[in-house]
């Protein structure tokens, strides 16, 4: 090993020397019979001043690679000019299509006959229309589709309403109008507009209408399947042991968008109970009116300062519609809807005090 450490100044220098021959040889005549001589006496010099082992005689001694140049690297060819547009919106549509069609590359050779005839023979084959046609053909598709998405009737009138449900044995179910494609919206409260939650329902004609339901609320979604049907339902509400009854009818002039049903009782959700004596049933029905701003029969139109507020008189009585919380004179009777409108029956007064946002405010009432 010391031996070879000593020797290696002495075999770099050599390498340096041969380096250049060994290269330029390889160039020319790569493992001729010249080379390997050469190869072999610098072998045998090794040996001869004991740099390197002897090697066996069956050993052949590989011949030197072959260094060959890097092949040369060809640039690609710059890609070809295109026509540069500015400005398209500037182009009319005639001057976009003819640059258009100078984009393409140039091939240098005319059509021939056969190209010819194919190329028209595919176009009436794929468009036989001429664009006039096309735009005459889209126009009279889309009059098809207007008159297709008019409906054969006048569509009904949506209303809103309010029904007092009678529970009593032989009393008429209060219905409901349905219309295809409109959904209807029944809202189930007790009497003092308290929502009262849905346990269980069931349908007439299941084929005929579709219910949506969230499990747990007091609203049911219905809607008409088929354009004219009749049929009912029955509710059942929480903590009620009778079952209401409603009938469903579709194809009428009205539809019902929205179905306040006033259920006699007070609801497992009343956070109000109202103190008093019950009503007779026709005073029930004249507040239900003034809920939904029908003036009682027979009744004389009152002026009242401040918005939304209405107010009928009719004999001795006085019926107030508003949204604020009465205070003063003390109410006969009283009902109330989902969205939170106050129907208030109480004696002839010119002045009601009420409740606005916490902070008492006095209602004059004129035309007595």
């Amino acid at each position: 090993m010391a031996k070879w450490f000593r020797a290696a100044p002495l075999f770099i220098s050599i390498m340096l020397v041969l380096a250049p021959v060994a290269f330029a040889a390889s160039d020319n005549a790569a493992n001729t019979p010249d080379s390997a001589q050469s190869l072999n006496q610098f072998q045998q010099w090794l040996q001869a001043n004991g740099y390197a082992q002897q090697a066996p005689n069956n050993t052949r001694l590989s011949p030197s690679p072959v260094l060959t140049a890097p092949p040369e690297i060809k640039e690609a060819p710059p890609p070809a000019k295109r026509p540069i547009v500015i400005g398209a919106s500037q182009l009319s549509y005639e001057a976009g299509r003819k640059a258009m069609l100078d984009a393409a590359p140039p091939d240098g050779r005319k059509p021939s006959a056969d190209a010819s005839a194919a190329f028209n023979a595919m176009l009436q084959q794929n468009m036989p229309m001429t664009p006039q046609q096309v735009v005459q053909l889209r126009q009279q598709i889309d009059v098809a589709q207007r008159a297709a998405a008019i409906p054969a009737n006048i569509p009904p009138k949506p209303v809103s309403t309010t029904l007092m449900v009678n529970l009593a044995p032989g009393a008429t179910p209060p219905a409901v109008r349905m219309a295809q494609g409109y959904v209807s919206s029944l809202v189930f409260v007790d009497s003092t507009g308290s929502p009262w939650p849905i346990a269980a329902f069931d349908i007439g004609n299941p084929k005929a209408v579709n219910i949506q339901w969230d499990g747990k609320g007091n609203i049911l979604l219905i809607q008409a399947v088929s354009p004219y049907s009749d049929g009912d339902m029955v509710v059942r509400l929480v903590g009620l042991p009778t079952p209401v009854t409603l009938e469903l009818v579709s194809g009428q002039r009205v539809v019902d968008y929205r179905v306040d049903i006033h259920v006699s009782g007070i609801g497992p959700n009343t956070k109000e109970v109202p103190l008093g004596t019950n009503l007779p049933n026709n005073a029930n029905e004249l507040l239900l009116g003034v809920l939904d701003g029908v003036a009682p029969a027979g009744s004389k139109i009152l002026t009242v300062s401040g918005a939304d507020n209405q107010a009928w008189v009719l004999g001795e009585k006085l019926y107030l519609r508003t949204r604020l919380t009465l205070l003063s004179p003390g109410w006969i009777g009283k009902m109330v809807s989902p969205d939170g409108m106050h129907a208030y029956e109480l004696p002839k007064t010119s002045s009601v005090l009420v409740s606005r946002y916490g902070q008492p405010v006095e209602l004059k009432v004129g035309g007595l």
